[in-house]
């Protein structure tokens, strides 16, 4: 996946969540470099071909033809015989992928929108999910526009790494988490403009997530050229013999690691102290613990890595005079805004403290002083009130005050490998979200007491600001300001009980546990996970399957009412109402919404025959879709019209046989040969029985006895029944209820069994 446009230094896990924790789940490098020239179209040569433009011979953004005898990455995947596919919106991108390297190539041209990057996932999404390609490339180019027009770090164009890490949390939701993924971009820029070969414009970032990645790990170099390799390798694949970059796969290191091997470096300089700048980031650490207040857990990780700038950038005999913004931006992408802002604003503390507090200027040591006046001086009133609108200004004055005591020789402030557990814990944990601080606060200005419902609006939310965090029991305790001022110290759990798709497929040899009738939350449960559950002990009168379904949810009535007899009708308005065997199918899908949870209550058994056959529909549909997805992808992509017309009745609805989310999953099955309109599309029949062979061999057969019922999902659960004797007087009631309260109950029931 290509990111056009994005410049490393503006990339912080508040803007680009989605990147930044797929760096953490994986390995990344975010001072890695591009080639030269860092065209648009050079450099994705580049990328896609494992060459120096010298090579591929492409100079700037024209439509030059490629030099011959090369192989991009995609053929490379060809010729080995992998299935490959390709998205982009550019016809100059576009013309650098071989006509047979993409054999699923989407490409749009209507004139390079970045609209076209949503649109464009919507359509890999669907190849996705009917094929699975073992190699795809898709590029997305918000932010390059964004920073042309607007200019790079604008807010216009901060605004569009939002909206394309957005999108790009869209994609990963589509290939799932087991997927390799490599995430890149081309160019930084600087001004308007990417053309120049400043640091601004070469510096980009390579992210990696794979099984073959250890969590938490870093490159500390990495190049376009390299990119090649690396996807080459994670597809099982050896590099073309023409690339010249290197895979990066088992060259990554603990970003932990080098992180406390920085602080260690600083053994070796003073930059004018009585210490040694490893015993001042000690000192400095300590000295925040023992500040008093709220024990803040990332400004303890920020005073340990305040100046690491120092030993990243060119310095004097006192340092490196913009060593806060050094350091906060080489953090930025890793950790949260409560370290690396209190880094960034460090120095402008000392300027503010100087200027408006008696006495300040008297602690500072004689190498505070001289960088001081480096450093810009004093600050003027206006810029002491810009910096004290900043969110983290308090939180960098503590960090600033702690600093000036953190220089004292022969104190004893521990070792480094003393701060590691405290530093991988903010490391894993990332920024807090406010969103998640905002559902778990319980005081009484955000929450009702009774009722516990949010008495602050949602708007006061999306600008709120975390200010510090600290590891307590099964969990962090977070100091949250909300957008309007207002302060909250909240408690976030490690493990936040949120069960949303719990629904698992049916595993071989499955079959449900009967459950008691009065046993509401097994049942719950079961019907959640499972799609079906089996329930016993319902009195045998009539009537009685609506006093057991109140007890579950509400009753979802129909043409045929609240409750439906099945049993032999004479003049019957529903096959169901006659002995004869019935298909697997879905009820009522001329319905919209289809009838959610159906109940149906064994009265009377029939002597023989009459049994229910069961199918998962979802387990059926995956099965589908992994041995023939074209026929997948025709049940899951044309629509069909379900009609009923009788009983003076007309329902119908439109909808697709297999109904998919964006990411993939499925969300919904509906068949029922006997209210289907058949299609005039040939491939449309073949792909439906294809579908009735595979839930046919998935089915399981379950025959009540008087007081028994099954309880299923009718999106979800496919149900059949066997021929009988109508002499024999078999009768079932049957009702529908709403899902919401059972998934409610389950989710509660789950949710206390990971507690």
């Amino acid at each position: 996946m290509s990111l056009d446009g994005i410049a490393p230094r503006f990339v912080t896990p508040e803007r680009m969540p989605h990147l930044c924790g797929l760096a953490r789940a994986g390995a990344a490098c975010f001072t890695a470099r591009t080639v030269a020239p860092p065209w648009t179209r050079v450099v994705h040569a580049s990328m896609l071909l494992g060459v120096d433009p010298d090579v591929h011979g492409l100079v700037d953004n024209s439509m030059k033809p490629l030099a011959e005898g090369l192989t991009s990455v995609l053929a490379l995947a060809r010729e080995a015989g992998r299935t490959t596919a390709s998205a982009n919106n550019w016809k100059q991108m576009d013309s650098l992928i071989e006509s047979r390297a993409s054999l699923h190539r989407i490409f749009i041209d209507s004139g390079y929108d970045p609209a076209e990057d949503d649109l464009m996932v919507d359509m890999f999404a669907t190849v996705w999910a009917a094929r699975r390609p073992d190699v795809s490339y898709v590029y997305l180019c918000r932010t390059d526009l964004a920073g042309h027009d607007h200019g790079w770090g604008s807010d216009e164009y901060l605004s569009a790494m939002t909206e394309i890490d957005r999108t790009l949390g869209r994609l990963l939701a589509v290939v799932g988490d087991e997927t390799s993924v490599v995430v890149t971009t081309d160019h930084g820029g600087i001004g308007d403009d990417h053309s120049a070969t400043s640091d601004e414009v070469m510096d980009i970032f390579v992210a990696v997530r794979s099984h073959r990645v250890a969590a938490g790990s870093m490159w500390t170099s990495a190049s376009t050229l390299d990119v090649a390799p690396t996807v080459a390798d994670l597809a099982g694949l050896g590099p073309h013999p023409t690339w010249t970059g290197s895979s990066l796969i088992g060259a990554e290191i603990p970003l932990i690691d080098h992180l406390l091997d920085l602080v260690e470096q600083g053994s070796a300089v003073t930059y004018g102290e009585h210490v040694d700048m490893r015993a001042h980031a000690l000192q400095t650490a300590r000295a925040v613990e023992s500040d008093g207040g709220l024990a803040d857990d990332d400004l303890v990780v920020a005073a340990l890595l305040h100046d690491i700038g120092h030993l990243l950038a060119p310095a004097g005999d006192h340092g490196c005079a913009d060593h806060a913004t050094v350091g906060a931006t080489r953090l930025g992408p890793w950790l949260p805004a409560t370290v690396t802002e209190p880094i960034r604003l460090h120095v402008a503390a000392k300027r503010h403290l100087v200027a408006t507090e008696d006495g300040f200027r008297d602690t500072l040591s004689e190498a505070s002083l001289i960088t001081l006046e480096q450093q810009g001086g004093p600050m003027n009133a206006d810029e002491s009130s810009a910096f004290l609108a900043e969110p983290h200004a308090e939180r960098a004055m503590r960090l600033r005050r702690a600093d000036d005591r953190g220089k004292q020789a022969g104190v004893d402030a521990g070792t480094i490998e003393d701060r590691r557990a405290l530093l991988e814990r903010v490391f894993m944990h990332g920024p807090i979200d406010a969103s998640r601080a905002y559902d778990a606060c319980r005081c009484p200005a955000c929450r009702d007491e009774s009722s516990q419902q949010h008495l602050i609006d949602v708007a006061a939310v999306s600008g709120a600001t975390a200010l510090g965090s600290h590891r307590c029991d099964d969990g962090l305790e977070v100091q949250l300001r909300l957008s309007d001022g207002t302060d909250h110290r909240v408690w976030l759990p490690e493990r936040a009980p949120v069960i949303t798709r719990i629904s698992t497929p049916w595993r071989p040899g499955y079959r449900p546990v009967a459950r008691d009738a009065g046993d509401v939350d097994a049942i719950s449960t079961d019907v959640a996970i499972d799609g079906l559950a089996h329930v016993r002990g319902i009195p045998t009168e009539e009537g009685e399957v609506l006093r057991f379904a109140s007890t579950i949810g509400f009753v979802h009535e129909t043409h045929y009412g609240r409750l439906f007899d099945v049993r032999v009708e004479p003049q019957a308005i529903n096959l169901a109402y006659t002995s004869l065997g019935l298909p697997l199918h879905t009820d009522n899908p001329y319905h919209d919404p289809v009838p959610p949870v159906q109940i149906l209550h064994c009265l009377r058994p029939a002597v023989s025959g009459g049994a229910n056959r069961l199918a998962d529909g979802f387990a059926a549909a995956e099965r589908l879709r992994s041995e023939d997805p074209r026929s997948f992808e025709v049940l899951a992509s044309r629509p069909v019209v379900f009609r009923y017309n009788g009983g003076g009745f007309d329902h119908s609805a439109e909808r697709t046989v297999i109904d998919c989310r964006r990411d993939g999953s499925i969300r919904a099955v509906a068949m029922n040969h006997r209210s289907l309109e058949t299609p005039a599309d040939g491939d449309f029949a073949l792909a439906l029985n294809r579908f009735s062979r595979v839930l046919e061999e998935g089915e399981i057969e379950l025959t009540l006895a008087a007081g028994e019922a099954i309880v299923f999902d009718n999106a979800r659960v496919l149900h059949a029944r066997t021929e009988y004797d109508p002499s024999e007087g078999r009768h079932l009631q049957g009702c529908y209820v709403d899902t919401d309260l059972m998934k409610a109950k389950a989710r509660r029931v789950l949710a206390a069994a990971t507690t």
